[in-house]
């Protein structure tokens, strides 16, 4: 089975095409950020691409924006690919089927009122901190 689930934040405003002029494609790039800190007390991050087609692309484009807090279900793929050299290259991209929004970074936006409730419970779970005998797998 592949299947992932992610929650992180959008690393810039995401983008729409229109691939053959009608099916909608967004691509965006989440930071995922890891559930524990190094020994430097940084929270380590990944950054992941991401890909969504359809109507859901042109929603997430239409009221997303770059810090927005969302999450995304969809499957993991690594695509081939010759480069504009010949060299054979792979990529890994999530491929969504479904997204969920969770807030926005900026209170000062027009959707800020819709976010305030899941931002202040957002603030209590980056304060809690988890050690790995705490995690249940």
């Amino acid at each position: 089975m592949n299947n992932i689930n992610l929650v992180g934040r959008l690393v810039y405003d995401p983008e729409l095409k229109y691939i053959n002029s009608d099916k909608a494609l967004c691509t965006f790039c989440l930071a995922v950020s890891r559930n524990y800190r190094n020994k430097y007390g940084i929270i380590p991050t990944d950054f992941i691409n991401i890909n969504i087609w359809g109507r859901k692309a042109e929603t997430l484009c239409q009221y997303a924006s770059k810090g927005s807090l969302i999450a995304v279900e969809g499957a993991l793929r690594i695509d081939k690919y010759v480069d504009k050299d010949g060299e054979n290259r792979t990529r890994t991209v999530i491929y969504a089927d479904n997204f969920h929004f969770l807030g926005h970074k900026n209170r000062n936006s027009d959707n800020s009122r819709l976010f305030e409730d899941v931002d202040l419970f957002e603030d209590v779970l980056n304060e809690a901190e988890l050690s790995e005998d705490q995690v249940p797998f």
